[in-house]
């Protein structure tokens, strides 16, 4: 059985201009290739960081403040672990890619245990 989201969020400091081909883009792919979602259901939305430098049209149109169902977000908690990444990269760099990939799965799975150990501790709600 395919479950298939009723849309997609895409956050990129650039989506105004690069979602304008995006349609494009995915019939190239060929019917075996290209997501199951369609292109009218991908929603691009900037970085509040990057919303200043893009005219007020941007700026209402890719907000996640005005976009339903998003959520309180900035958008930048996917970078946030590369920091964190960088760090390794002098252990990596000289492996197989079969190690390299082992190796940086496991920074990741890490990465994502320490969140859900401390996803309670994190969302509490002051009194």
């Amino acid at each position: 059985m395919t479950s298939t989201p009723k849309s997609v969020v895409i956050s990129y400091d650039i989506g105004c201009q690069w979602h304008k081909n995006l349609s494009k883009r995915i019939e190239q792919y060929g019917s075996e290739l290209a997501p199951s979602i369609k292109p009218d259901k991908v929603i691009v939305l900037f970085l509040k960081f990057h919303l200043p430098a893009h005219i007020s049209d941007c700026q209402e149109e890719f907000s996640f403040k005005l976009e339903p169902n998003v959520g309180a977000t900035d958008g930048k908690v996917l970078e946030q672990g590369w920091a964190a990444s960088n760090l390794i990269a002098s252990s990596t760099k000289e492996m197989g890619p079969g190690s390299r990939h082992d190796t940086l799965d496991d920074h990741w799975g890490d990465n994502n245990w320490r969140k859900c150990v401390n996803m309670g501790t994190n969302s509490e709600c002051p009194n």
